[in-house]
């Protein structure tokens, strides 16, 4: 990952431990949601992530 897309909607979290994700829309195909820990290097960012497609996931309060 080089960067944070133009078309991304990044959370603003205080506590690097956590996760960010980024929602990424692009017309034409699914929506992608990533997720990544706030306090990965550069470098980190090429393994330590997690993609969610649009419909290939559900709620926690759906799955409970």
């Amino acid at each position: 990952m080089d960067g944070i897309p133009e078309n991304a909607s990044s959370t603003d979290t205080s506590d690097q431990n956590e996760l960010i994700h980024v929602v990424i829309e692009d017309p034409g195909e699914a929506d992608k949601c990533v997720f990544f820990p706030g306090n990965a290097t550069a470098d980190e960012l090429h393994t330590k992530w997690i993609l969610a497609l649009e419909d290939s996931y559900v709620h926690l309060k759906d799955a409970q």
